[in-house]
């Protein structure tokens, strides 16, 4: 990534000297200029107590040469940028950059809570698949007799290593599609599975070359 940084020099202050002009070799033509450094960035704004001088002559025109500068200027210069009247040194971010890591901020707080929430659900659901009992409702996503979808199960019977599921008449392409769980929209096909394999959230039956349903569980509701 490339951003632009930019150095500005902010005018503070400006004084005419009398000292003999390195150049021309004439008196009170000299002024010495100062200024503040300032750098910009598109994040932030960064004002330093750096202080520069420009040396003018006002005969010839021109700016003198720090390299010519004689030992009288450097001291005059020395003496009055201590004089100076600077901004304060202050160190600003930009408003579009704390904009931005707000929305940083917001995003991954957003996804560590979704993050935890997904979790304790995950963890939850898996708590009662484990401790599943009769008259349970399953929510799966199953093939069954060659048709895929979202459907549930009514726990009917659980005995041994064995675990009857009654199955809703409705089956749906839609993860999220709503189901009506009154029992009476359970019909009357049972399917017999394996408990243990249930338990580890998933259907399988006791005979997997004629068995009618494969998948997966995602949610349960407990019987009150």
């Amino acid at each position: 990534m490339f951003y632009q940084i930019t150095e500005y020099f902010d005018p503070v202050g400006n004084k005419k000297i009398s000292s003999k002009c390195p150049d021309c070799g004439n008196t009170n033509c000299l002024e010495l200029n100062f200024y503040q450094k300032r750098i910009e960035t598109p994040f932030a704004t960064n004002i330093t107590n750096k202080v520069s001088g420009i040396l003018f002559c006002n005969h010839t025109n021109t700016e003198i040469a720090p390299v010519l500068w004689t030992d009288e200027i450097e001291n005059y210069f020395t003496t009055e940028k201590q004089k100076l009247k600077l901004t304060p040194k202050k160190f600003k971010f930009s408003k579009g950059l704390i904009i931005i890591l707000i929305l940083i901020t917001l995003l991954v707080v957003g996804g560590i809570a979704y993050s935890s929430f997904e979790s304790k659900q995950y963890a939850n659901t898996t708590e009662a698949i484990k401790n599943v009992k009769k008259g349970d409702k399953v929510k799966t996503l199953a093939t069954i007799l060659g048709k895929s979808g979202t459907t549930w199960f009514l726990v009917k019977e659980i005995k041994a290593d064995t675990i009857w599921l009654q199955q809703h008449k409705n089956l749906s392409a839609d993860k999220n599609a709503d189901f009506d769980l009154d029992d009476k929209n359970f019909t009357n096909k049972t399917l017999k599975l394996s408990l243990k394999y249930f338990k580890l959230g998933v259907l399988y039956g006791f005979d997997p070359k004629n068995q009618e349903i494969s998948g997966g569980i995602f949610d349960i509701k407990q019987e009150q």
